[in-house]
Formats: structure tokens, sequence, C-alpha cells
């Protein structure tokens, strides 16, 4: 018999890069049952509006009245905002399991990661994926950790002290940046992060600002519509609206890599700087 587990919710005014969600279906100890009647009503309601999101109009927010339990009343490009978890699930992020089911290890190779590079880990939560692609970047590459929950950050800044000064930053994010310089970094990767920002907008524009121009910026998102992958509807997306919505802030689509078991890892650049 399958039994659920939810962990806490924090409320969205603080809900940004936030740490990695928390969505498993599958196993007896992270199962969610949802009603099939309804869960098959709020899928179909999901795909209407996402696919009526058109290329050529600007996204824009929208209050709810009512919305899917796993979400804010908050609606981006016709995408219902989901919440995120709270500080107290960081022991799912660490599970044993996880190179198993989202195969971790494949997903640092996509990233394609080269010694030197300055790399930003957006919603890095306990630091997990962060000291993994900073294994593939040092001794000269630099990675910079950013969280919006004050808990996250005190445990990634105690990862940092493993390391030579620099090499790991940490900055404190808030709902609308992730707090980066400039023109920093080669690389900017969102873990199961960017559907749950609450201001997706925003952060994202000034995410963008802290990518060097042609640098990348990375999505990584769990698989909609895929039955295979046993994650709750709100946390996950589809390729068409990463794009749009990436794209709508002026990013360029680059490619897509479809190879994990749950998640689809799309790359996007920023433009170059226009000469004069």
């Amino acid at each position: 018999m399958k039994t659920s587990f939810d962990l806490p919710s924090l409320p969205n005014s603080i809900a940004t890069a936030g740490v990695r969600t928390i969505h498993l279906l599958i196993s007896t100890k992270w199962s969610l049952l949802l009603p099939a009647t309804f869960a098959l009503a709020m899928a179909t309601h999901d795909s209407r509006a996402e696919s009526a999101v058109s290329a050529t109009v600007p996204c824009e927010y929208v209050t709810l009245q009512t919305g899917h339990p796993d979400g804010i009343l908050k609606q981006y490009c016709n995408r219902q905002i989901a919440k995120i978890m709270g500080w107290q699930g960081a022991s799912w992020l660490d599970r044993s399991e996880r190179q198993r089911e989202e195969r971790t290890d494949l997903l640092i190779d996509v990233l394609k990661l080269k010694p030197g590079m300055i790399v930003g880990d957006i919603g890095a939560g306990t630091g997990r994926l962060s000291m993994l692609m900073l294994e593939r970047i040092k001794s000269h590459g630099q990675m910079w950790a950013a969280d919006v929950q004050p808990e996250m950050v005190s445990r990634l800044t105690e990862a940092a002290k493993k390391y030579p000064k620099n090499q790991f930053e940490v900055r404190q994010a808030t709902p609308l940046t992730p707090n980066l310089p400039s023109n920093l970094l080669d690389m900017a990767v969102m873990v199961d992060v960017y559907h749950e920002l609450e201001f997706p907008r925003e952060f994202l524009e000034a995410l963008v600002q802290s990518v060097k121009p042609g640098g990348a910026v990375v999505f990584v998102e769990y698989r909609a519509n895929d039955p295979n992958v046993p994650i709750k509807r709100l946390h996950t997306m589809t390729v068409a609206q990463v794009k749009k919505e990436a794209t709508d802030v002026g990013l360029i689509f680059d490619r897509v890599v479809s190879d994990l078991p749950w998640q689809d890892v799309v790359f996007f650049r920023k433009p170059q700087v226009t000469k004069k």
C-alpha cells in the first residue's frame, strides 16, 4: 500500500531559487496519492492552458482565484507556479536513491563542464550538485551557489569551507535576484528550480545579467506528460514551455538533451554584446 509524504512548504513570498523540490510519487516512503478523477481533470486543464501559450505574445502574470493545491494562486505564461518545499526536507535532496533514480552523474556529463569555468548553481539547496560540478571545473574554476533560504545558505557556507578560499562562493538569493555579480558566469544551472520561482521573469532577467555574453543558462526540469516520470504535475514542465519563458527574456535557444530518466536539460545562450 502506498503512503503519502509531504514536506513543509514555504510561503512563496520567499520562494525563488529555493531548494530542489520534492515531488516523488513512486516509493512507499515518498509517494503521494491523488484522486484519479481530480488528477485527470487538472492535467487536462494544465495541458489546455499550456497549449494556449503563444510564441509571439509576451508572458504575463495572472492572479488566480482557485488552482491546484500544489501551487500558489499565481500564474505566469499560462502556467500555475508551484510551491516549494521548506529546508526541513533537505534530506530528500541527499537521499541515496537519487543517483540511481535521476542519474545525476549523467547530468554532470551532459553539462560538458571544463576546468577553469565559472559556474552558478542557482537554487543550490544542500550543495550536492554544486560539489559535483566543482569537481569538473577545479582547480582554477569557481562555483557560485545561491539559495533563497537562509538555512540552506548556512549549509552551503559549511560546504564551502572544504575548498580553497574563493573556489566555492555562496550567496543569499531573494525572490527577485540570485544576487550575483554582473557578467560573471560561463554557465548558470537551475536544477528543478525554475518552475517554483515566484517572480520567474524578474529573477531570470537578473540571472541573465550575471552571465557573460555568449554564456549558457541551463534549465533542468522534470519532464511533463511522461507516465514514466513519477513527479507531481506542477513540478514538471514541457520543453516548449521552458523555451517560451526563456526566449521571452531574450535568451537564445541552443539545444535540449532528454537522455536523463526523468528530466530534460534545456540549454540557452545569452546574446553576444552587439558591437557599436
